[in-house]
């Protein structure tokens, strides 16, 4: 079984399912005067029903055959199409701490003309956390290119683990801005799967980033990632800012690399991994003896 094929196409496919049932609850389901959503709604039960069967399939296919203990055991691949998502998503990131910086600017614009107004439509601990996550996303991008690279080449240094830890760091504080901005909002479907995959996509580089210390959890972080995409896309239909827009997609494609390189390394026997291009065609060579 191609899982490695199966599991991202399931996660995309399955969240791209969602966001067209996401779209139909905001139209059908949703009372905009009441800020309230129709029970028995039909678009709400569709919804949650495949995202349950989202969660059965996940746990049932993120099962591997062996345990890598290492970085590079666990995520060495030198295929052009990983580097390309793990560049697209370093790049992302950079792209988002941009949009990040004018949407913090704009909001302390707000506050500095009206911070009355300001505070009576935002916690006073959002402007700190934002810039702090606009922050991070910088170095989540640099971190990025940076693992992108070494799991291509199957070359480590000290560098690339020590920021390996920072786009999880930026997870856990846009989870915090997040729940600054909705943690008052009685109605979690509105801002539920939004929290959910950004949950995921923390805790899977905090997973992934546990593979440089010795703490390796390879089925919880293909679990993530596979339910994060799924989540992350469907999340895509609330409408976010510009910054949460470039910001899901760049955790995105950081998931889809990670999870394609562990499934691809996952179907080699204990102590193997994936051959390099230069390995390949040495071994596609005849033996002229």
């Amino acid at each position: 079984m191609r899982k490695e094929i199966i599991l991202p196409g399931l996660a995309l496919g399955g969240g791209l399912a969602g966001f067209g049932l996401r779209r139909w609850q905001w139209l059908s389901a949703y009372d905009a005067q009441t800020q309230l959503y129709l029970h028995g709604a039909p678009a709400t039960f569709a919804l949650l029903a495949l995202t349950a069967l989202l969660v059965l399939a996940f746990l049932a296919l993120c099962h591997g055959k062996r345990r890598p203990e290492g970085f590079l055991d666990a995520f060495f691949c030198p295929s052009p199409g990983f580097m390309g998502l793990m560049a697209a998503s370093g790049f992302c990131f950079l792209g988002a701490g941009l949009l990040g910086l004018l949407e913090w600017m704009d909001q302390f614009q707000l506050f500095r003309i009206s911070r009355d107004a300001y505070l009576s439509a935002y916690p006073a601990a959002l402007l700190p956390v934002l810039l702090l996550t606009v922050l991070l996303t910088f170095g989540s991008g640099a971190a990025l290119l940076l693992v992108g690279r070494a799991a291509y080449r199957g070359q480590l240094d000290r560098l690339t683990s020590l920021l390996s830890v920072l786009p999880g760091y930026t997870g856990l504080c846009w989870l915090f801005a997040t729940h600054l901005l909705h943690g008052t909002d009685p109605v979690a479907m509105r801002y539920g799967f939004s929290l959910a995959a950004t949950i995921l996509m923390m805790l899977c580089h905090y997973f992934a980033a546990g593979f440089f210390f010795g703490r390796s959890h390879p089925q919880l972080l293909t679990f993530c990632a596979s339910l994060g995409i799924s989540l992350g896309i469907i999340s895509l239909a609330d409408g976010p800012s510009w910054f949460q827009l470039a910001l899901t997609a760049a955790f995105l494609l950081s998931l889809l690399g990670y999870g394609y390189a562990l499934l691809s390394n996952n179907s080699f026997p204990a102590g193997e991994r994936m051959p390099s291009g230069a390995e390949r065609e040495e071994s596609s060579i005849p033996n002229e003896e």
